[in-house]
């Protein structure tokens, strides 16, 4: 089940959709009709084809992406996805009409963005004046689908209120470089893209020995029971400084998710505490449940929240070690069970190593 904070988050997002002001505050994620919208923290967005119903005949096979970086020159992207059957989307029709060579033309084959998945084919838009007459003639209409495949369609309920919004997020409104409004404004006009945080690097840490390892582990478990129909207790150690270990304990584990005590604590007896300085989570998201991990040889701490068994929708973030504190890498967060991979959920933290 889904988390309550969670839940809390990603609940009666479309009614929000328009609710702020015209200088949006990143990063967001917002539900639109058929679409979800999310804009990182440098004001880069991403949009995505995502039916809304819980029922088995809305789900499709077909997701249309749309990428739009932040800035000036920031460039813009189409991608169709395809879990199916070997396709070929030139036969695509508008409202049950085909698109034509001007349009499909423009899709090239991409084989990397999937990992390699052999049920999953993409397609790309990657020229910039290619993409807008894409979207020009898709916000005139009402549904793409792809004939002999009833599940491959995509509803345009929602895309020109999705562009809107990611228009306005960027500062684009009234200018050259909009996608739902242009007018008049040159692309110099447009804000430049937020800064973006750099991460000051992980320092490194001598291994835990077996012994300390050994010992902090029977720590971290002391007075851990396991709960009727819950596999028992599990818990992990690993170095953060010469002096400090991070363990990590599960417990409480159903289908697909657990619940986790992340700790910091000296690595020799009597294993003090020492607050975890991890930093927080924007959109109020809830960090650390699902399923959690600490790499000592990167100085990582992760977590990946299923809200479903699939993992097609969730949450997910990293952090890196300082040496002190733990820094916010990444955060995906996805509102819809829709099939799409975690690698192509809305990104609404964007960071950079230090130089």
């Amino acid at each position: 089940m889904l988390r309550p904070v969670l839940l809390a988050l990603l609940a009666g997002s479309s009614a929000q959709a328009f609710a702020q002001p015209a200088s949006e505050r990143v990063p967001l994620l917002r539900d639109i009709k058929e679409w979800v919208v999310g804009c990182d923290n440098l004001r880069n967005c991403h949009a995505l084809s995502a039916p809304s119903g819980a029922n088995e005949e809305d789900y499709s096979s077909l997701t249309l992406h749309i990428w739009h970086k932040a800035g000036p020159q920031g460039y813009l992207r189409l991608r169709f996805d395809h879990r199916g059957e070997t396709s070929d989307l030139s036969t695509l029709q508008l409202d049950g009409q085909p698109l034509g060579n001007d349009l499909t033309q423009a899709l090239q084959v991409e084989l990397d963005d999937q990992g390699g998945d052999p049920h999953v084919q993409s397609f790309g838009v990657l020229d910039d004046a290619a993409a807008r007459r894409w979207l020009q003639r898709l916000r005139d209409g009402q549904r793409l689908q792809l004939p002999g495949d009833a599940g491959a369609h995509v509803s345009l309920s929602g895309l020109s209120a999705s562009l809107l919004l990611m228009d306005a997020v960027q500062g684009r409104v009234d200018n050259v470089t909009a996608l739902a409004r242009p007018g008049k404004g040159a692309a110099s006009a447009v804000p430049a893209r937020l800064p973006m945080p750099l991460l000051r690097p992980f320092p490194g840490a001598p291994a835990l020995t077996a012994e300390e390892q050994q010992a902090l582990v029977a720590e971290a478990l002391k007075g851990e029971t396991a709960q009727e129909d819950s596999p028992p207790p599990e818990a992990s150690a690993g170095a953060l400084t010469a002096s400090q270990a991070m363990t990590v304990l599960s417990y409480d584990c159903a289908a697909y998710n657990c619940e986790y005590e992340v700790v910091r604590r000296a690595r020799q007896a009597p294993y003090a505490q020492t607050a975890l300085q991890l930093e927080p989570l924007p959109l109020d998201g809830a960090a650390l449940q699902g399923s959690v991990g600490y790499d000592p040889a990167t100085g990582t701490l992760s977590y990946f929240y299923k809200q479903r068994g699939l993992g097609d929708c969730g949450a997910g973030a990293v952090w890196l070690f300082d040496g002190k504190a733990f820094q916010l890498s990444e955060f995906h967060m996805m509102s819809r069970c829709t099939g799409v991979a975690y690698g192509d959920w809305p990104s609404l933290w964007t960071t950079a190593p230090a130089p």
